[in-house]
């Protein structure tokens, strides 16, 4: 065994670390939202507690091996949603992408898509990429991006018209599905992996999942950094200002990434993703990106839970420098063994053309949190898993909404303050959307037998989960 090899080894013979916090998300609070839409990875902004979905899709998860693989314009969000929860019960709005001009029929097909790339920067909405299925009946992912005001918008919406006024851009450079978009500090973009895909689902799979003229998938291999700024004219200008290419460590998407406080600044984390080349499986090793840097990989640390795109909740100790970021069910490599307190590999049996069906990437729901030390000579990073699990098989393509009112480590974020939450029991947002799934049979849990992957049960989450943090002092 070499030492890297035995480095990861004894990290995973060693038994969690004791976190200062718990997190609990087992309410439902679905009654308190009347109206508000079932979606999966779709965009979201929000302003002033009034919340906003734009694009994802209004089914479960897409099957493969022998299920319906399609991602087909009727399964889209056609709707531009407003969930107004300054009242209670919340208000929900909505008005049809359709209504969109003629002059932003590019704008009209990508915001029903999938898997797209957003990111709110202060008051405006930027949604970029995703897959779905265009008006001409097309399977693509769009080299388009978009930038809209979001007060304007939920003033438009909630008095029911369509948003008045979108920039946008067509540019190869956004043409990307399940990745991520982000800005930091230095003013730039950065756009994190993902992949293009064109075609459809069942003409890639009746290639054996290679590229032909039908059908064809790209993986970006790629972190760019982006100027995205708009010109006098009011349509966005998209320049790259570098790009970071590695095809190994890259070649990811549908992966997890996520703002972190460092003593440079902060900086951009990436966790997970899907699938290895070789044994389809989830990356493990996360990649840093701090102001200044180039893009580091952790290769002395192996994640092993919630691999896949998920809700996250991100929290930071100033007084001791740690960032800890919670990942919330998704789809899991491995599982935790509470009662024998380790890691346990999910099983791999069979393939696609047989039954049973097993590809070691199973839904999941639990909850884990990432330890990362900061401090000078002490950066190391743990996993622990909750000891509360999730009510169901949820979190997938889901997202974490914080409340206003909790306070921030790092302005104009979603970072929090563990400070602010010492010594109480704190509701802290909400988990919203994303996929709710069934992959056991009778009696429906992980007692029972599993399904085949691929072809699990699956449907738009309608469970919108309180998330409590229960800090010490």
């Amino acid at each position: 065994m070499n030492l890297s090899a035995l480095v990861l080894f004894l990290a995973a013979a060693l038994p969690p670390a004791k976190l200062p916090f718990h997190v609990d998300a087992t309410e439902d609070a679905a009654s308190q939202f009347p109206g508000a839409p079932h979606l999966q990875s779709f965009s979201f902004g929000q302003w002033k507690g009034r919340w906003v979905f734009i694009g994802g899709r209004v089914a479960g998860y897409h099957n493969f091996g022998g299920g319906p693989a399609e991602f087909l314009r009727s399964d889209a969000n056609r709707e531009i949603w407003v969930v107004d929860t300054t009242i209670k019960p919340a208000k929900t709005y909505h008005v049809a992408i359709a209504t969109l001009p003629a002059t932003l029929a590019d704008v009209r097909d990508e915001w029903a898509a999938t898997g797209q790339l957003y990111y709110q920067d202060g008051s405006t909405l930027y949604i970029g990429g995703g897959y779905g299925q265009d008006r001409n009946g097309n399977w693509v992912t769009y080299p388009v991006i978009s930038a809209v005001d979001l007060p304007r918008l939920i003033d438009d919406v909630m008095q029911g018209r369509p948003p008045s006024v979108i920039a946008f851009a067509e540019t190869p450079l956004v043409q990307s599905a399940g990745g991520e978009l982000i800005k930091l500090p230095d003013g730039y973009f950065y756009l994190v992996m993902g992949h293009s895909f064109q075609g459809s689902y069942t003409a890639f799979e009746g290639h054996s999942e290679h590229n032909s003229k039908a059908a064809s998938q790209t993986y970006l291999n790629e972190i760019r950094r982006l100027s995205i700024k708009a010109d006098a004219h009011g349509k966005l200008v998209v320049q790259l200002a570098k790009a970071y290419r590695d095809e190994t460590e890259f070649h990811r998407r549908d992966l997890n990434v996520a703002p972190i406080i460092t003593a440079k600044g902060v900086g951009v984390a990436v966790y997970g993703g899907v699938f290895t080349p070789e044994t389809q499986l989830s990356y493990s090793h996360p990649i840093y990106l701090l102001p200044g840097s180039q893009p580091a990989v952790d290769m002395n640390f192996e994640q092993k839970m919630n691999a896949y795109a998920c809700a996250n909740l991100l929290i930071y100790d100033q007084a001791s420098q740690t960032m800890y970021t919670s990942f919330f069910g998704g789809v899991s490599r491995f599982w935790w063994d509470g009662e024998g307190q380790t890691f346990q590999e999910n099983s791999r049996v069979g393939d696609k053309s047989s039954k049973p069906y097993l590809d070691g990437m199973q839904w999941s729901d639990q909850i884990s949190t990432l330890r990362k030390g900061m401090a000078a000579g002490k950066d190391e990073t743990t996993e622990t898993v909750q000891s509360r699990s999730l009510p169901g098989f949820l979190g997938t393509s889901a997202v974490f909404i914080p409340l206003d009112e909790v306070a921030r480590a790092s302005p104009g974020t979603a970072l929090l303050d563990l400070d602010a939450l010492r010594g109480k029991r704190t509701l802290v947002g909400y988990i919203y959307g994303g996929i709710q799934a069934f992959p056991y049979a009778f009696p429906y849990s992980k007692s029972g037998t599993p399904y085949n992957a691929g072809a699990v049960a699956s449907q738009p989450s309608g469970v919108i989960l309180k998330v409590y943090v229960e800090a010490e002092r």
